[in-house]
């Protein structure tokens, strides 16, 4: 069914732009939609990385601060890596159970 589902997906990105059906079009779309999402988990990566960095300085600097550095740094990971897993999410959700995909053939009667 996955190898069904992908050749479909290549089918629809060759005729989606030339006003293939409807359903090639909202797979196109999400599919773009699903890549920019996880292209937005990289932002939170490097974010993390210079914060790393950062603390590393810190603790460099002042070790004697090196326990509530730390703390912070876990908090900060902890917040920025939320982001990068809401665009896996709605990535995953995009891929595997879109949703337009069922609206539009329930609003023309094909299931």
């Amino acid at each position: 069914m996955l190898n069904q589902m992908y050749e479909y997906a290549g089918v629809a990105l060759l005729t989606a732009g030339s006003g293939g059906d409807p359903i090639s079009n909202i797979i196109v779309a999400s599919i773009i939609g699903a890549a920019i999402a996880v292209l937005a988990g990289m932002a939170p990566a490097l974010g993390q990385g210079i914060a790393t960095a950062r603390a590393v300085e810190a603790v460099g600097r002042q070790p004697e601060a090196a326990g509530q550095i730390r703390a912070m740094l876990l908090l900060g990971s902890v917040v920025a890596e939320t982001g990068a897993i809401y665009g896996l999410t709605v990535s995953l959700i995009l891929i595997f159970a879109n949703p337009f995909v069922t609206m539009y053939q329930e609003a023309m009667g094909l299931i």
